[in-house]
């Protein structure tokens, strides 16, 4: 493999829920959550919330607002790939990506909830690999969670034959790392932050005093933690009522 080759197979990931683009202020601002992605140069952004993603192609919303903020920085105008689906997760990439699946997380079986939850998967190109990326946000409720955790782990998402490693699930999952439904989801792979020396220590909700660690990023085995951060200064203790999680992996 060339030199480029390897390069590129260090990657950086950001999973951000972005609370509909209103900060703690009250105040709705996609330039403030474009500025957050900015000063940390992700090569892929996983965001949660994001309204506006109900038709396709998209003439106005959150999401292209997002989009056009990002275009107008240096770095985050590279995030050229975008994928959405209906339920408000978003996915930026700046390499090469497809959309494999978008849809719900509930069983035909089941009511919906009132607030619908949906699943994004879509698959990167990294250069050196295909990388699925499989984002979500689970309900609030505990039997929520355990219907669409049961739905994520099924089949259709994570135990498709085509979500081969390497692959990354991330979002806001509403779960403790403590809980019953996140040793599931560990089952299935690894929770990249909770393998560091802090541990559980660094927390995401609510933003302007974190005192607990909602959203998380899973991998395969074959992808290395190089350093993961959940920055806390005053920018993101207001953009969004939750912190932004950032991961630097290698395949």
């Amino acid at each position: 493999m060339s030199k480029t080759s390897r390069e590129r197979c260090l990657f950086t990931i950001m999973t951000y829920n972005v609370h509909r683009l209103i900060g703690n202020d009250r105040h709705t601002s996609a330039a403030r959550i474009a500025e957050v992605i900015e000063t940390y140069h992700p090569d892929i952004v996983a965001l949660q919330e994001l309204p506006g993603a109900r038709f396709r192609p998209e003439e106005a919303g959150s999401a292209q607002d997002l989009a056009h903020e990002l275009s107008l920085l240096e770095h985050s105008k590279t995030l050229r790939f975008v994928e959405r689906e209906r339920n408000g997760n978003v996915t930026f990439s700046r390499y090469p990506m497809r959309l494999v699946r978008a849809g719900g997380l509930h069983p035909a079986t089941k009511r919906r909830s009132i607030v619908p939850r949906g699943v994004l998967w879509v698959e990167i190109d990294l250069g050196c690999t295909l990388l699925q990326v499989v984002n979500t946000h689970l309900g609030l409720t505990p039997p929520e969670r355990v219907s669409q955790t049961k739905v994520l782990t099924g089949h259709e998402w994570l135990g498709h034959p085509d979500c081969r490693p390497p692959v990354i699930l991330c979002g806001d999952f509403n779960l403790l790392p403590s809980s019953p439904l996140h040793r599931r989801l560990k089952d299935v792979l690894n929770d990249k932050q909770e393998n560091l020396t802090f541990g559980h220590t660094e927390w995401t909700f609510p933003s302007h005093y974190p005192v607990v660690r909602f959203d998380h990023l899973f991998a395969s085995p074959n992808l290395t933690v190089e350093s993961v951060q959940i920055p806390q200064t005053t920018l993101t203790k207001v953009a969004s009522d939750h912190l932004p999680l950032v991961a630097k992996l290698r395949t």
